[in-house]
């Protein structure tokens, strides 16, 4: 900042002439916030133009409306900022989310053939909307389906593994089954 911006500025806010702002500059070498102080003590100061502030306790003195409207305007502000990036995100990954949903393939097979394919993202759809859907995937193992997610992700093949175990274990459940019918008959 320029010595003429500060001699304007501490006019300003201390309510002095050029002279007096600029006298009160040179004496604080030019540090705007001496200058208003060392005016305040030489008694040279407007107080009514002049914010007060305290530190002390006590009660509050009364608010400009401006400071009122800005205080108003700078919270409804924020609230938005708050929210509207909280929504941004959302918005974001939910994007992601989808997009990798039609990314992947959800893959039903039977004794090597593929009998469905879908979007992986209409198999959680049908999950979360139709109760019965898990149950379904459940009894077409035991029928010797065989369930896999085809995509880009590295966390299918760790869901591949899972549903590979769950087959095995609903072929293992069936012998069991099968073998136990056997023997009673």
């Amino acid at each position: 900042m320029e010595k003429l911006e500060k001699v304007e500025l501490v006019r300003e806010k201390a309510g002095v002439t050029f002279e007096e702002a600029r006298n009160a500059l040179e004496a604080c070498d030019y540090d705007v916030l001496d200058a208003i102080v060392w005016l305040e003590r030489a008694g040279k100061v407007d107080m009514p133009k002049t914010a007060r502030y305290a530190t002390t306790a006590g009660q509050a003195g009364p608010v400009s409306p401006e400071m009122e409207q800005a205080q108003t305007e700078y919270r409804e502000q924020s609230r938005k900022t708050k929210f509207g990036e909280t929504w941004d995100k959302f918005r974001h990954q939910a994007r992601s989310i989808i997009r990798s949903g039609f990314d992947m393939t959800f893959i039903a097979e039977r004794h090597g053939d593929r009998v469905v394919a879908l979007p992986l993202i209409l198999v959680i759809i049908g999950l979360l909307a139709w109760g019965a859907s898990l149950w379904l995937l459940i009894i077409g193992l035991f029928f010797g389906f065989r369930y896999r997610i085809e995509g880009a992700s590295p966390v299918t093949f760790d869901v591949n593994d899972a549903m590979d175990k769950a087959a095995g274990m609903a072929e293992s459940i069936k012998r069991d089954f099968t073998k136990d019918n056997e023997t009673n008959e």
